[in-house]
Order: structure tokens, then C-alpha cells, then sequence
């Protein structure tokens, strides 16, 4: 039998998946108090996009009735984070979600400062949706996601290269994440490192030009955001042995607030090409042409396409390397594990 009184609190722009989770763990308390946020808050607080709170209300209560919690739920204004939560005598626990949880600790503290007993804390975790970021009202409301977080409309992603080998090997990583449910552009950008970087460069250079190829994508204008762009380096790592350098592919998937790595299958570059690059301040490609006789071979099958005798293609190297950038995302998004 449902007992206790439960208190959440939001401005409930739409009611998403997200709440909805929110709104079931209600179910088992007997008393249900909701503070719903003002217009006044929502505009001081510059939370976009919204509605009036009358239509809030109105998808609330549809909510709430769908969920069986209505009849035994009082839904009041808030004017604060709190919304009353720091003086309630007769609540015992606080619903939050993750992104809110940082609210309930700071009323808890208030609550004590009014010689309150603290409220247990029931933390609802995030979900995420088809694009593998966390199921927003934004997203909704600019059509790229329903409520539950499927696309609406392709993913736009941007990725740093006019090389038409790293283009195909980035085009068969995204449909391995994403199906068909993207469009993707392409620039140049420059990695700001060295022409073949060494060692931590690598990263650098793949975060430097998954950056750049971002703020080029958002400065354009209406229209043309991205939804992730997407930075490629291959540089020689001879941490581990001095005397081996090893070929690998990086790989930086950019949201513009965090970034996610993933690295590609590496080989073994000849010690007499991995000098002459030092020596030269060269590439790989440059260094095989005076070799080979092939020109941007990192155009075409790549160093690992002519060193394998066509066994493997650099191709590969960049869609393992993109697919693996993606892996942190996906296990946030589909098992809840944080990186």
C-alpha cells in the first residue's frame, strides 16, 4: 500500500521520458506534492525553450493522470529552487534526477540550518536518446527528438578531412552507431601540430582539428549547427619501446562541451622511415612517396594498405578509430556507465 509524502519540483517544459520516470516513482507514496516553476522563474532563470504555465500545468496533470498519481498529487507554484522543500514539516523524501540531485543536498542543508530532518533522496537516472545525449526539452522543441528520444531528423555531423579515405572510413563508423540517421559535411582543418605528430600530439591534434571543425559548423549561420563534429590524427607512438614507433589512428568525437577518444588498429612503422620523419620534420604519406612513388597515398589505402600488401586499408583504421570514439557515449547513453 502507497504511504509517505513525496516532493519533486521542475518547470516541465514537456513531459519527456525523463519525467516520466520521475513521475512513476511516485506512484508508491500516498501524498505527492509537485512544485511547478513560474513564468517569473523560468524567465529569471533564462530557462529556454518553455511555455506559459497554464500549458505546462495542462501536460503535467495529463502526465500524472496517465501515471494513476493525480488523484492523490497537489501541483503549487514555485518561485524558487527550493519551492518550499527547505520548511516542509510533513514531506519525508525528495525525487530528483542526476542532473538535479546537487538541489536535494543543497535544501537538505537548509533543512538542518531550520532544524528539519533531511529528506531521503530518491535519484532517478537520465535517459538518453537515439543521438546519445540525454532526452531534453531543447531537443524537442527544435524537432530533432520526440519524447522518448528518437531523431526526428538526421544527425548533422561535421568531420575535419577533405581526404576521401578518412570521409568513407568516418561514413562506415557512423552507420554502425547511427544506421542511416545522419548527414555528414566535411573540411579541411588544420591539427596545429606537427605534419606526422609524435605521441601525445596525436590527441592534440585530432581534439584541435574536431574543435576548429566545430566552431566552423555553429559560426555559419542559421541552420548549419552540428550535432557532433569529429577531429582525425594519425601520429607514431614509441612510448613503450624506444626503439619501435608504432602507426595509430585517433579519433575525437566533440559535443562542444566534452570530448570522447578512440583509437584505430596500429602497426609498426620501420625504424629508417619513423628517423626520417624525425629527421625531416616529413610524414608518413611524404616519406613512403619518395619511396614508393605514390602520391597522398594517405589518400588512397594509406601506409597500412601498402605495408599489409593490401591486406588491410587505412580505411579501417579510421572507422575503428571513429567507432571507438563513440563507445563512452554509447555506454553512457545505453548502460548508464560513466567515463
Amino acid at each position: 500500500m502507497a504511504k509517505g509524502h513525496c516532493i519533486l519540483g521542475g518547470t516541465f517544459t514537456y513531459v519527456h521520458a525523463g519525467h516520466e520516470g520521475m513521475l512513476s516513482a511516485c506512484r508508491k507514496f500516498s501524498r505527492v506534492s509537485i512544485g511547478l516553476t513560474s513564468d517569473a522563474f523560468v524567465k529569471r532563470n533564462k530557462i529556454y525553450p518553455s511555455f506559459p504555465y497554464a500549458r505546462r500545468l495542462a501536460g503535467l496533470k495529463a502526465a500524472l493522470k496517465k501515471t494513476g498519481v493525480l488523484p492523490r498529487c497537489e501541483i503549487f507554484k514555485i518561485e524558487n529552487e527550493a519551492g518550499g522543500a527547505d520548511r516542509n514539516k510533513a514531506a519525508d523524501t525528495i525525487i530528483v534526477s542526476e542532473e538535479t540531485e546537487s538541489a536535494a543536498v543543497r535544501i537538505n542543508r537548509q533543512r538542518k540550518k531550520n532544524s528539519l530532518r533531511p529528506l531521503k533522496i530518491i535519484t532517478v537516472p537520465l535517459l538518453y536518446g537515439d543521438d546519445l545525449k540525454k532526452i531534453s526539452n531543447v531537443a524537442i522543441y527544435e524537432g530533432k527528438t520526440d519524447l522518448h528520444g528518437r531523431l526526428r531528423v538526421p544527425l548533422r555531423i561535421q568531420v575535419a578531412t577533405d581526404n576521401p579515405t578518412k570521409r568513407k572510413g568516418t561514413a562506415t563508423a557512423l552507420r554502425r552507431i547511427f544506421g542511416s540517421k545522419f548527414t555528414l559535411n566535411s573540411h579541411s582543418e588544420d591539427s596545429r601540430v606537427p605534419a606526422h605528430p609524435f605521441d601525445n600530439q596525436t590527441f592534440e591534434g585530432a581534439r584541435n582539428r574536431a574543435v576548429a571543425a566545430w566552431k566552423r559548423a555553429n559560426g555559419a549561420g542559421k541552420g548549419s549547427k552540428c550535432d557532433y563534429s569529429l577531429g582525425i590524427e594519425s601520429g607514431l607512438f614509441s612510448r613503450m619501446h624506444p626503439h619501435t614507433h608504432i602507426d595509430i589512428t585517433i579519433a575525437c568525437v566533440y559535443d562542444g562541451k566534452t570530448e570522447t577518444y578512440g583509437t584505430g588498429m596500429g602497426f609498426v612503422v620501420p625504424e629508417q622511415i619513423a628517423k626520417k620523419i624525425k629527421r625531416d620534420k616529413s610524414d608518413l604519406s611524404v616519406a613512403l612517396a619518395e619511396i614508393t612513388g605514390i602520391e597522398r597515398i594517405g589518400w588512397k589505402q594509406g601506409a597500412l594498405g601498402w605495408f599489409s600488401k593490401g591486406k588491410m586499408h587505412r580505411a579501417e583504421q579510421i572507422e575503428a578509430a571513429v567507432t571507438c570514439a563513440f563507445v563512452p557515449r554509447v555506454a553512457v547513453a545505453k548502460l548508464g556507465m560513466e567515463y
